[in-house]
């Protein structure tokens, strides 16, 4: 059986931490693709002016060449209709797309959804909720002194939870089988999802200081990819934003 992970974001821009997490998460898990899907706008992240879609899906196909299991994804990309342009992309029909597609394909797959602890702790807010929650398994990169009470507190209360005693928090890199989860969620329709925490992992790089950092023109080229920074010193993306901000 294949393992796919889908992992979503602004990618605003994809970095090295970005990597780190996928690269964590597809030896533990042994994956055969994490697709890294930008998003073409986040409802719960409005306040920094997304860089346009088609430079953000080009630096994340440029920083998806570090590893083959890699690969970029139009899941996510702007899906424009007559009758509301403004309407964002939510990732519970994204994933639900996604699993249509892998549904009609003849191999079976285990699909995973791969996301930051951040991201996780506003799980509850996320459109649909306990059904987003009932589509996938869930891989979430924890900070160290991530509590696992937190996580709980963050699901909706549709969603029943059950800690699994017997999770370690141990890694897998020499098996196919996967750990023991960390959570257990039980929904409505009876079926159930699993969501595992990956542990040791120290992801500080802030992307709101990164952008700023590069709207002042300066590229830290050890937070980001190589192509990635070269592609960003090219095209000089995040000095316009400043610019075109300042002109309005």
């Amino acid at each position: 059986m294949r393992r796919i992970a889908f992992f979503g974001g602004s990618f605003d821009p994809p970095h090295r931490g970005h990597l780190a997490i996928a690269t964590a998460a597809a030896d533990c898990f042994a994956l055969n693709q994490v697709l890294f899907a930008p998003a073409d706008r986040q409802p719960l992240k409005g306040k920094y002016p997304a860089t346009d879609f088609l430079h953000r899906y080009t630096m994340t196909a440029l920083a998806a060449q570090a590893d083959p299991r890699f690969l970029p994804s139009l899941l996510d990309a702007p899906q424009r209709n007559a009758t509301d342009d403004t309407r964002p992309n939510y990732t519970v029909e994204t994933l639900a797309r996604l699993r249509a597609l892998l549904a009609a394909e003849p191999e079976p797959t285990a699909l995973f959804t791969l996301l930051g602890a951040d991201s996780w702790l506003d799980i509850g807010r996320w459109f649909q909720a306990p059904r987003l929650l009932a589509l996938t398994d869930w891989i979430v990169a924890a900070r160290p002194g991530f509590l696992l009470a937190c996580a709980e507190a963050a699901l909706p209360p549709e969603v029943k939870v059950e800690r699994n005693q017997r999770s370690n928090g141990a890694a897998n890199h020499s098996s196919s089988a996967l750990p023991a989860c960390d959570l257990i969620l039980h929904h409505a329709d009876a079926t159930a999802t699993r969501v595992w925490f990956l542990p040791h992992l120290k992801e500080d790089i802030s992307a709101t200081d990164l952008r700023a950092a590069l709207d002042r023109g300066q590229i830290d080229r050890e937070l980001l990819p190589a192509p990635v920074s070269d592609y960003i010193a090219k095209t000089g993306i995040y000095r316009s934003i400043t610019q075109e901000s300042s002109l309005r």
